[in-house]
C-alpha cells in the first residue's frame, strides 16, 4: 500500500496491536502519518478501545489526556483525523477540546465529516488549528467500478478547489483499484500531495 504513491497519507488507529509498528514503518518510507483518532458514533459497538474514543462526556482534562496518550503511541503523526464520530463531531464544547489540545501539540486535523452537522472544521479554524474537511469517500462500496468514479469525481472537484481530499480504507479492492488509477491520474497531469500541504 505504501508503494501507492510517497504522499498518500497513512492514518492510524491507536489503541491497536499494530499501531505503533506501521507508524515507525511508514516514517521509515517517509510517508506521512496521523492519528485516526475513535470518536463516539451514532452507530453501536464501536470495536475500539474505550481508552481512546473521545465523546461529549469527558472533561477538558480527559480529552487531552487520551489524545496525547495517541501521539505517545504513534510519535511520527503529524496530526489526527476522525475515526467514525458521527456523534463526537456534533458537540461543540468536545470539539472545542479537541482543538485546544491540537493547537498545545501543534498538530493538524483532517474532519473526516461523517456527519454534515460536524463542528469539527469550523472550530479548529476559530482555534487556530490547520484543518481540512474530507471531500470524497473512496470506497463506501468494495467495488472497483465504484471506487474508479469516486476517484475521478476527487479529480473534478479539485480543478475548482485547486486541493481536493480523499479518503479510503486498506482493503484489496481499493488498493488494485489504486495501483491503476493512480498512474493514470497522474499522466493525465493530476499531483498527489501530503495531507500537511493541504491543511491550511
Amino acid at each position: 500500500f505504501f508503494k501507492l504513491d510517497k504522499n498518500i497519507t497513512a492514518a492510524i488507529i491507536p489503541g491497536t496491536s499494530y499501531g505503533e509498528a506501521i507508524g515507525d514503518y511508514a516514517d521509515s518510507l517517509g510517508i506521512e502519518t496521523i492519528v485516526h483518532m475513535p470518536m463516539e458514533t451514532y452507530e453501536e459497538d464501536p470495536p475500539i478501545p474505550s481508552d481512546f474514543i473521545l465523546h461529549d462526556r469527558l472533561n477538558a482534562v480527559e480529552v487531552e489526556k487520551r489524545i496525547k496518550k495517541a501521539f505517545e503511541e504513534i510519535t511520527t503523526a503529524a496530526g489526527m483525523s476522525n475515526h467514525q464520530g458521527s456523534k463526537a463531531t456534533e458537540s461543540l464544547q468536545l470539539m472545542k477540546d479537541v482543538a485546544r489540545t491540537l493547537k498545545k501539540l501543534e498538530k493538524y486535523f483532517l474532519d473526516s465529516f461523517t456527519n454534515p452537522e460536524s463542528r469539527g472544521f469550523i472550530t479548529m479554524r476559530r482555534y487556530g488549528v490547520k484543518t481540512e474537511l474530507r471531500q470524497v469517500f473512496l470506497d463506501h462500496l468494495e467495488s472497483p467500478g465504484h471506487i474508479q468514479r469516486q476517484l475521478d469525481s476527487l479529480a473534478l472537484l479539485s480543478q475548482d478547489m485547486d486541493v481536493a481530499i480523499g479518503i479510503g480504507h486498506v482493503k484489496p479492492t481499493t488498493l488494485q483499484v489504486l495501483k491503476t488509477e493512480i498512474p493514470r491520474l497522474q499522466s493525465e497531469g493530476y499531483q498527489f500531495i501530503r495531507l500537511s500541504q493541504a491543511v491550511r
